[in-house]
Formats: structure tokens, sequence, C-alpha cells
């Protein structure tokens, strides 16, 4: 099965240093504009020339993993994120997960990574 590359900006993404070598992660960029949901990141505006760059970390992955486990983890038959396709500040060729939905009001940003969970207000 072809290898291609995931970009994760949060939920994704390894947990520390240890786990990003373990599993084989580097550290990346793409351009967007990143929004803290609270228990995770929304990406909009991918490639948007005037957004800021977005730090996460890349990996190698294969369709079979994208359809059949990320894919239904965020959501994204039931519309709330989509998966495409960019390049990253580095020049892989990745996919990563761009939130669909309106933002709610109470989401913080900008951001340029994402620090964790953070409970949203109300």
């Amino acid at each position: 099965m072809p290898r291609s590359w995931l970009f994760a900006y949060g939920t994704l993404g390894p947990a520390d240093a240890t786990a990003a070598t373990r599993d084989g992660w580097s550290a990346d960029a793409v351009r967007g504009r990143l929004f803290d949901l609270g228990p995770y990141p929304a990406l909009i505006d991918l490639d948007d020339p005037e957004a800021d760059w977005v730090s996460g970390h890349v990996r190698q992955t294969d369709e079979r993993e994208l359809v059949e486990r990320l894919d239904p983890y965020e959501g994204v038959d039931e519309g709330l994120f989509e998966r495409r396709e960019t390049f990253t500040r580095s020049g892989r060729r990745v996919w990563v997960y761009v939130y669909l939905p309106c933002l709610p009001q109470w989401a913080r940003r900008p951001l340029t990574q994402w620090s964790g969970r953070v409970v949203p207000p109300g």
C-alpha cells in the first residue's frame, strides 16, 4: 500500500518528545488559522498566504489508516473535519484535517500551536 504523510496539529499528534521519536514524528508546519475549541483544536483557512504557520508534526501513514481509523476519529462522515492535501513548510505533501462547521464564539485564537485541552466556558 502506498505511503503518504499525515500532518497533525492537535490530538492526532504525539503526546511528548519521547512519543514523537518513538513513533516517527518530526516537527513541521502548515499555513492556516488555528483555534482552541477546548477538547481539540480547529484548523481553518488552510493555505491562506496571509495566515500564520501552524506548528505540528508529520509522520508516514497509508490510505487504510486514514480511511479506517483517522477519518472516523476526526468525524469526517459527520461533517466535523475534512481531510485535505497541502504542503508543509519543509515541502512535504501531507494530509491534514480541516475544521468545517462555523466556529463557536468562544473559540480562542490566534494560535500557532495548540497547547492541549482547555474546558470551554459555559
